[in-house]
């Protein structure tokens, strides 16, 4: 009786990971909060209460899911007396934990760091609770059979929202329906439910994830990991209930339009090909000539195609941001308005006398005054007479109803400066505010539209790292590090009031947001994973369904960490990451402890029944009757192992 309830205990605790994996990424539902950014100069006045639907409840609900964890390793551990495990590679990740918490304590943005920030809501909280699913995984999933039903439960999650997304791809989007929209709202707002519709394109999937971007991250994890678990499973009615998952994820990979996702993909399966081949040193060698001639011969074909040329054009992008027009830069100085037209300097101020006459003057860098001609008496609008600056228009127009101001149209685009005495100039901007501007920092690595327009967010988050060396700025504050003021970039490519909230690189945010040091905290930890599972795979039999699965956990976060180089952390999908990084972690455990692959034997403490807990398939067991017995099984008494046959673990 007692065992039973042990049994069921074990199985109780795996719910929040369930839900974190399977069930959290599907919310969608109406959430209401204010952004409290109308105090910086970027942002506009009254404009601080936001509506938004797949962020808000799935940060609640990771928060709460946190506090449960919590909440059962106390119990477990103060009052039923279990041993926490551990071994070394935790040691990083208590470091990151550390600096994250640290980066929040001193961070200067203390509200955001608690509250999380526009559009993403992935405060400190979050991100503890996704440290702590790693661990609680790590520490609760102890045999084969926790896998399948973590699986199998999660896989309805999974099944849902992919199902979702393949109504998203033939154009049945859910959420554009009625009915969806009924669901989703608050009935208070169903009275205004045209209101409310996401800037998507028709048939572009993204599910219940916000941005069809995510998907790379989502199904980047699914595909690789529901393939090997095809592989692993013998009843044939769930190979075909998977097979068919698969296919759909696939289709909602299509969907997404996600070229990072389907390269992530590519190089995840090629590396993880790459270490199956290493069993064997003839066949690795062999494979590698193959794939480098393979990839010569293909790269040359396939850059002749208009695909190939598209996808190159995307990596590479295709221009600068001085291309853009002729305005490269100004600055607003004391005296005057300094712009850069194509190379050329112009400096412009104004005065007013006292019967409000305006008096504009103009002068190249040479501090020779350029004539201008009067083109619109009503408006008082002058065109300057010069060829390196021609076309360039300027008129007065009332600030207030007291102050005047200068109007500069440069290709089209209306730049409004004030000249507030005693401070020299301010440049009015599109949120409606009075700043001074003296342009943005660039690293002018990368063409602005590379990558499918994030070269210019790298370009201007790179310069950010050298003052996050030792702590970042908190959790979910990169739009405050980040020169939202970057306006003759939005003037010609994005639009005013657009605002850069993500690094669009998961390892420059944790750079930015943590610091440089609890980055490769992170990184190690990581790291460490990946070496010990590159260890274990080369060797482990994959006839077993336990070396497969784990195997397909890795695979698994390699993609993921893979397509991280150009996506970001959030609520929609960092769950799942996290959730399956402990299993992966997990099933290392098992796999070490059953078949002892690794000569040298993790640094742990664990709890004394857990030992008698290891997972072993069939097979394993098989080759523990002959002469591979592991050392753990020898220690084991023959009343243990009894009651080990009786309970039926590693069944």
């Amino acid at each position: 009786m007692k065992t039973r309830i042990n049994n069921r205990l074990n199985y109780i605790v795996l719910i929040p990971i369930i839900l974190l994996i399977g069930f959290v990424p599907l919310i969608v539902y109406q959430y209401q909060y204010n952004s409290n950014l109308a105090q910086f100069d970027w942002f506009p006045n009254g404009t601080d209460n936001h509506t938004e639907f797949f962020f808000g409840w799935k940060m609640i609900a990771i928060i709460l899911c946190g506090i449960i964890m919590m909440g059962i390793i106390l119990y477990r551990h103060y009052k039923k007396k279990e041993r926490l495990r551990f071994e070394t590679n935790l040691y990083a990740l208590l470091a990151y934990v550390i600096l994250v918490g640290m980066s929040a304590l001193f961070s200067n943005y203390k509200y955001w760091v608690a509250h999380g920030t526009y559009e993403l809501l992935e405060p400190v909280w979050v991100v503890f609770a996704y440290v702590l699913l790693c661990y609680y995984t790590y520490q609760y999933v102890v045999n084969e059979k926790q896998l399948k039903l973590i699986f199998g439960w999660s896989g309805i999650g999974v099944a849902i929202i992919t199902l979702i997304g393949i109504f998203q791809y033939f154009g049945m989007d859910i959420f554009r329906s009625s009915f969806g929209k009924h669901l989703i709202t608050n009935p208070s707002d169903w009275n205004r439910l045209d209101d409310f519709n996401f800037q998507v394109s028709d048939k572009v999937v993204y599910c219940t994830l916000y941005n069809q971007n995510f998907l790379s991250f989502y199904f980047g994890i699914m595909i690789p990991l529901i393939f090997f678990i095809i592989i692993a499973t013998k009843k044939i009615w769930i190979r075909v209930l998977l097979i068919c998952l698969e296919a759909a994820g696939l289709f909602c990979l299509i969907g997404s339009n996600s070229d990072s996702g389907w390269i992530a993909l590519t190089s995840g399966c090629i590396i993880a090909f790459f270490i199956l081949l290493s069993r064997n040193k003839k066949a690795l060698f062999t494979g590698v000539c193959i794939f480098i001639v393979g990839c010569i011969v293909f790269g040359v074909v396939f850059s002749n195609t208009s695909v190939g040329q598209r996808l190159i054009t995307t990596i590479k992008g295709t221009y600068h941001v001085q291309d853009l027009g002729r305005l490269d830069s100004f600055d607003t100085d004391d005296d005057y308005v300094s712009f850069n037209i194509d190379g050329s300097k112009l400096q412009m101020s104004y005065s007013v006398d006292e019967n409000q006459e305006i008096k504009i003057v103009c002068e190249d860098e040479n501090e020779k005054e350029i004539a201008k001609t009067l083109i619109d008496s009503n408006l008082l609008k002058y065109e300057l007479q010069d060829l390196r600056f021609q076309g360039i228009t300027l008129m007065p127009m009332w600030y207030s109803s007291d102050t005047l101001a200068i109007m500069v149209s440069i290709d089209g685009r209306d730049w409004s400066f004030v000249n507030v005495d005693g401070k020299g100039y301010y440049y009015y901007n599109p949120a409606g505010k009075l700043v001074k501007y003296h342009g943005v920092k660039s690293a002018d690595l990368f063409r602005e539209d590379a990558f499918s327009g994030r070269g210019r967010i790298w370009n201007l988050t790179i310069p950010l790292l050298g003052k996050h060396v030792l702590l970042g700025s908190g959790a979910n504050t990169f739009m405050f590090e980040y020169p939202q003021n970057d306006y003759i970039y939005h003037f010609y490519v994005s639009g005013s009031n657009i605002y850069d909230v993500k690094a669009h690189c998961w390892y420059l945010q944790q750079w930015v947001e943590t610091g440089l040091i609890g980055t490769i905290a992170l990184l190690i930890f990581i790291g460490c994973y990946i070496i010990k599972s590159i260890k274990i795979y080369r060797r482990a039999d994959l006839h077993e369904s336990i070396s497969l699965i784990g195997f397909g956990l890795f695979v698994a976060i390699l993609v993921y960490l893979i397509t991280a180089l150009v996506n970001d952390s959030n609520v929609c999908t960092a769950p799942v990451f996290w959730g399956i990084l402990g299993m992966g972690l997990a099933v290392n455990r098992m796999i070490i402890d059953a078949n002892g692959l690794l000569a040298k034997k993790e640094t742990m403490t664990d709890i004394s029944d857990c030992v008698c807990s290891v997972v072993k398939t069939p097979s394993i067991a098989e080759n523990q009757k002959g002469h591979t017995k592991s050392s753990v099984y020898k220690k084991q008494s023959r009343k243990k192992r009894k009651n080990q046959k009786k309970e039926g673990i590693g069944n």
